[in-house]
């Protein structure tokens, strides 16, 4: 990373050229967000999602950089994606672009309120020793189909 002189103030760029500052929301005081006001948000052009009991706005420039394109992404829009975030297992460094665009925390989540405040999208290593991360979700199906198509060939090779 290196950084530059922008008008009035410093900007980081990253080695791939990109302003990190140009991914960010506005750095607002995060609030309680209801189940029924992130559903709200589901459409291309305004995309929330929860992470980890953690509310983010995928902005325009975030959805233009996310490097599955933003289809992938914006299917979630409006729901809870902790799960799919976890499955993929995202590095370290993509789940800090996640915190940058976080705007609130989900009512009824675990946490106590002043802690979702500052509450942060855990390390690939925090969420693994809580069991939410390691991938191992997308295989199951292909372990099945796989096991499916062996007793088939074996079923219809016998007659």
């Amino acid at each position: 990373k290196h950084f530059q002189l922008s008008a009035s103030r410093v900007v980081e760029v990253r080695r791939d050229g990109l302003d990190e500052s140009r991914i960010m929301a506005d750095t607002k005081p995060r609030r309680k967000i209801t189940a029924d006001e992130l559903a709200k948000h589901n459409t291309d052009e305004d995309a929330w999602m929860a992470i980890h009991g953690l509310v983010l706005d995928l902005n325009k420039e975030f959805l233009d950089e996310h490097p599955g394109g933003p289809d992938v992404v914006t299917a979630l829009a409006g729901k809870d994606g902790t799960q799919d975030f976890e499955d993929i297992s995202h590095s370290d460094s993509a789940r800090e672009w996640a915190n940058k665009l976080v705007i609130g925390y989900m009512e009824g989540a675990a946490e106590e309120e002043a802690e979702l405040k500052t509450k942060r999208v855990p390390k690939h290593s925090e969420a693994a020793k809580a069991g939410g991360a390691g991938g191992i979700g997308a295989f199951v199906p292909a372990v099945v189909v796989l096991a499916l198509a062996i007793a088939a060939y074996f079923f219809l090779n016998k007659a």
